[in-house]
């Protein structure tokens, strides 16, 4: 075949793959918190997904031509291989979108392949692979039939008038997101986050010269935007302490992905009962919806939009320091990778001969050399000195435990498809298998506990037990599962308990157990009122001295890797990078005409600007 044919052929190739790009990106749109009903919203989005969805098709068109001077048969391959992946990957992106709101890129495409999102299990790979293989052979007898057809098909001129609707289009999107952009006009300005790679135009300095901008708006955008500025202050002030005459041992027990409504006798028996010998905390929030975020204000107790500037610092925590100043053993045991997210250059940066992870394949399999190496550890460590452990489990994370482990709750899923979950997926199945891996861990936990009491350490020991995050199993049926998705109770209520020795019922007691509580409380608590540090607590963290006077509280912070939000009991206020917000109820629906609450906003924007310079 000419290349002059082979490229008419390659053209039509291109604008029936745009079709079923725009097809595909359709399915952004079915999870919109409100679908516009203006006449600006409506054309953005319609004519957004006509020009863009082309454009991404073009570009990978332009990039195949040199391919077409090649044989037919290998060209034929070439092109056909490389648009059956763009397609599936854009099939793909909008399942992990409808799941999580987000899009597939570098930074979630390594967090994923690691497992710090969702575990995928072989049923998974296997639809994917079965997809590759699907639209493989269907792009191929399309181009097969497009060369065969391609005189008959030219006379219909489709592509000079597909050119000129895409030109339109791009016009018409481009243009209303320039003044929407300039006059904050939210029903196009968060839309666009529902296309992958889209970038549209803005131009404010020229709106700006004729007068067609509201600066007013802009400016309060831009005070809740993100920081990721490096330069940090922390703590405010050098810490000042008083000798502690008897240092107590320190236990974090951490479960990934631990949902606060499987802190019970039934599912967690073990670590239940051992916490009724302490103060179970009912309403706590984690500081984040993600690993990253929930594990960083668990030992900074600072907001996790300082992640950034902490990892750029390589600054460790002054919980740690503290630890290390007191010559405390630490002793760090993770089922999951203590690099990614980067823990070893973040949290534990200071941790001589850290532990980074545990030997295994499956979440169960890492949870068990855990349990292994911590007694191992426990019993060859020095007696001599006061200990701080960090004890982290994984199977929550990935619905997982040993096959042959006997407590089951059925019926379940043998395995979790991420690829097949939907609102018409039984939600009781996959939770089943999900509290049958918190009775695993638990059982793990067991282990530990038991040690513990057998060493006599108890009477010497604070013990904290929490999760990092949540994990919803669509509980609020807008087909979200796992985590890292949104700002509701199913991701970022946790369990918390405290268990110490000596601790007086008058001091106990002072909090009551469904206060509003944090991560970001857990290292005041701990400095004030075991570690011998006498600053104000505001000088190296935003929480609260649990121990202390009650504070009643309206709202909290938590966020994740790309936006925070501002939750109180009724409410939750969630920001994006740039500024942009929404309003949602407790379900995560948008409210309505409602306007945010000043006065908590001015307040949890001091929260993540105080420790910047």
């Amino acid at each position: 075949m000419l290349f002059k044919s082979k490229l008419r052929v390659h053209l039509y190739f291109i604008i029936v793959n745009a079709f079923i790009a725009m097809l595909i990106a359709c399915r952004y749109f079915v999870y919109l918190s409100e679908f516009p009903t203006d006449i600006l919203g409506f054309s953005f989005l319609v004519s957004s997904v006509i020009s863009h969805m082309t454009l991404l098709m073009v570009l990978l068109g332009i990039i195949l031509i040199p391919f077409l001077l090649l044989p037919n048969k290998l060209s034929r391959v070439i092109q056909v291989t490389v648009l059956s992946l763009a397609l599936l990957i854009l099939f793909i992106d909008t399942i992990v979108f409808a799941q999580y709101r987000f899009h597939i890129s570098l930074v979630m495409l390594e967090l994923v392949m690691s497992g710090q999102v969702v575990n995928f299990s072989f049923m998974t790979w296997f639809m994917a692979i079965a997809g590759i293989a699907i639209i493989w052979l269907a792009q191929y007898f399309l181009l097969v039939y497009l060369e065969k057809n391609v005189d008959r098909i030219q006379q219909w001129k489709i592509g000079p008038k597909f050119s000129v609707l895409v030109f339109i289009c791009l016009l018409i999107s481009h243009s209303i997101h320039i003044w929407a952009v300039a006059n904050v006009y939210q029903p196009v300005t968060v839309t666009k986050k529902y296309l992958p790679l889209f970038y549209p135009t803005t131009a404010n300095g020229t709106m700006e010269k004729y007068g067609w901008i509201d600066a007013e708006a802009l400016e309060k955008q831009k005070s809740l935007s993100l920081n990721s500025k490096s330069d940090i202050n922390y703590p405010l002030q050098t810490l000042q302490t008083q000798p502690v005459e008897k240092p107590l041992n320190i236990v974090f027990i951490v479960i990934d992905s631990w949902r606060a409504d499987t802190f019970n006798a039934d599912t967690s028996p073990n670590m239940w009962n051992f916490a009724q010998s302490g103060k179970i905390f009912n309403n706590h929030i984690s500081s984040g919806n993600a690993t990253r975020t929930g594990i960083f204000g668990l030992f900074y107790g600072i907001p996790g939009t300082y992640w950034h500037a902490m990892l750029a610092n390589h600054k460790s925590p002054v919980f740690i320091d503290r630890l290390q100043t007191l010559n405390y053993d630490l002793g760090i045991f993770a089922a999951a990778k203590l690099t990614n997210p980067e823990f070893h250059q973040t949290v534990f940066s200071k941790v001589p001969n850290l532990r980074v992870s545990s030997k295994g394949n499956l979440p169960s399999e890492l949870d068990q050399d855990l349990t292994k190496d911590w007694v191992q550890w426990f019993d060859h460590r020095n007696k001599s000195k006061p200990y701080f452990s960090f004890i982290f489990y994984d199977a929550p994370h990935g619905f997982d435990f040993p096959t042959n482990y006997p407590h089951r709750y059925e019926p379940m899923v043998d395995e979790v498809n991420y690829l097949k979950l939907n609102n018409n997926t039984d939600r009781n199945l996959i939770m089943n298998r999900y509290k049958t891996s918190v009775h695993f861990v638990d059982s793990q936990v067991k282990i530990i506990l038991d040690k513990l009491k057998q060493s006599g350490d108890l009477e010497n020991t604070v013990i904290i037990i929490t999760g990092d995050h949540g994990q919803e199993i669509n509980d609020n049926m807008s087909n979200f599962w796992g985590h890292n998705s949104n700002y509701t109770d199913p991701q970022i209520k946790v369990p918390f308990a405290i268990i110490a020795p000596k601790l007086s019922e008058s001091q106990i007691m002072q909090w009551n157990s469904d206060a509003f509580t944090s991560h970001q409380d857990i290292v005041p608590t701990l400095m004030k009122n075991y570690l011998g540090v006498t600053n104000d607590v505001k000088d190296y963290s935003v929480g609260e001295d649990l121990l202390g006077k009650p504070i009643q509280r309206d709202w909290l912070l938590a966020s994740n890797y790309s936006s925070y939000a501002i939750i109180s009991p009724q409410s939750i206020l969630e920001i994006g990078v740039v500024g942009q917000y929404d309003i949602l109820d407790k379900n995560n629906h948008p409210m309505k005409d409602a306007q945010p609450d000043h006065k908590s906003l001015q307040e949890a924007l001091e929260q993540i600007s105080r420790f910047n310079k």
